[in-house]
């Protein structure tokens, strides 16, 4: 995202066709969830980890429309 954002930041293109390809396969951003940790080795869930996913969700979703917009106008 730090290289995205410097591109973008520079006006160069590349920076959304870099920020969309966070968003494809195995790892990627889509797989991201927040909101856990560790207890005694143990993962667990953190409080308001549903709305904080959501609300990253929400984010998500939004950024990767801006940026799809932007490449459709190109």
């Amino acid at each position: 995202m730090r290289k995205a954002k410097a591109h973008l930041m520079n006006s160069d293109y590349y920076g959304v066709e870099y920020f969309l390809s966070a968003f494809g396969g195995m790892g990627s951003l889509n797989d991201l969830i927040l909101g856990q940790h560790r207890v005694d080795g143990v993962w667990a869930w953190k409080p308001g980890y549903v709305e904080l996913n959501t609300r990253f969700d929400a984010l998500r979703c939004k950024a990767a429309a801006l940026a799809s917009a932007i490449k459709r106008a190109q």
